[in-house]
């Protein structure tokens, strides 16, 4: 398992409204859990600081 963090934002490209850290086995699955949060209508997955996907 890896950690993940989950940024909600509030528009694409806009501010950072939550921050949520996650464990997932790879990025797709990160992605997917992001999906599925009702916290993320629009988010960005990062892994060490690195963007692997975002939630529109």
């Amino acid at each position: 398992m890896k950690l993940y963090r989950i940024n909600k934002l509030s528009k694409l490209g806009g501010i950072i409204l939550k921050k949520k850290d996650v464990l997932a086995a790879s990025n797709g699955e990160a992605v997917r859990i992001a999906a599925n949060s009702p916290d993320c209508p629009v988010c960005d997955v990062l892994k060490d600081g690195q963007h692997v996907g975002s939630v529109l």
